[in-house]
């Protein structure tokens, strides 16, 4: 038997939907705390082509919210601190509820996020009363009371403490920028971010620019590096000042001076990694780069980085 809503009352509302989210965030509001809502920007697809991975994860936003704090009286969930192999770990989570209305208004609205209009694992959650930097593990679309009238009204974010691997972080907030400069292991992380240009060299000026010539870095994986050039009273370069040092390069990359001139200048790009900087012993990016670039320039495919094996009778490796 098939049971129906009554045809004298409407489930669905759209005044009394507004009520209850009227309601429902009142209720957050009254009991709420500040966040800041900090999303995750991946910076280049070119760097996950093996392992398929993120490894340089930009944060530039942060958003402020008012989210209610579900286990505020009974403290952090999870192990708490603890001491392992390689050292002390701090095991913190926690749940927050935030209204989908104050999401879509201080959030979703800027549209930098990788989800549009949904919190996204892997975004970050900053609590200013602890200081303390949350990374979203898992986000509950459905929460609430069985859609109340045909409608779902909050997200609810389960919060686990971040564990820091060399994001570059820069949302222009000094107590949320902070991290990266506590926890980063490279030199300088201001300017030598992973592949970043240092500087550009001058080996020859040129001469005869009537107009400051551009600088190309022809490179597969880098991106965003900027340098502008000053010229002489010859119209050759007498210097170039990295305005932004991008990321992503490798030391084999060249740069190319674009412009019209009586000879041509020529430059060299000096680049930095975290690998070379830290001075990683163990890190074999650029060993692998440069194997590849010596030794199998034809053989390397990034979908397959372990190679093929090659034998000329394949019946001699199955196994009876």
């Amino acid at each position: 038997m098939c049971i129906r809503d009554s045809p004298y009352f409407d489930h669905h509302n759209p005044v009394e939907q507004d009520l209850i989210e009227d309601l429902i965030d009142e209720s957050i509001n009254i009991y709420s705390e500040t966040f800041y809502y900090v999303p995750r920007t991946i910076s280049s697809v070119a760097d996950i082509n093996i392992f398929n991975e993120d490894r340089n994860s930009i944060f530039k936003y942060a958003y402020p919210f008012s989210g209610y704090l579900e286990n505020a009286s009974s403290g952090f969930e999870g192990n708490g601190y603890l001491m392992q192999k390689f050292g002390g770990i701090a095991d913190l989570s926690a749940t927050i509820t935030i209204s989908r209305r104050e999401w879509e208004k201080n959030i979703g609205a800027h549209g930098t996020t990788i989800i549009p209009d949904s919190p996204c694992t892997g975004d970050l959650i900053y609590w200013p009363t602890t200081d303390q930097l949350f990374e979203i593990k898992f986000v509950d679309e459905k929460s609430g009371q069985y859609a109340q009238l045909g409608r779902y009204y909050t997200f609810k974010l389960t919060i686990e403490l971040m564990q820091y691997s060399s994001q570059h972080i820069d949302t222009g907030i000094p107590e949320i920028d902070m991290f990266e400069s506590l926890k980063t292991f490279d030199v300088d992380p201001d300017t030598n971010l992973w592949g970043g240009l240092v500087e550009v060299q001058i080996e020859n000026p040129g001469k005869g620019y009537t107009h400051p010539p551009e600088i190309i870095i022809d490179s597969l994986t880098g991106n965003g590096a900027v340098a502008l050039v000053t010229l002489n009273e010859e119209g050759g370069i007498e210097a170039i000042a990295v305005e932004d040092h991008g990321q992503g390069y490798h030391s084999t990359d060249v740069a190319h001076v674009i412009g019209n001139c009586e000879q041509r200048a020529v430059v060299t790009p000096i680049f930095r990694t975290i690998i070379e900087n830290a001075g990683d012993g163990w890190g074999a990016n650029e060993a692998f780069i440069k194997e590849h670039q010596e030794n199998s320039p034809d053989n390397w495919d990034p979908q397959n980085p372990f190679g093929t094996i090659e034998c000329e009778d394949i019946n001699s490796y199955r196994r009876w």
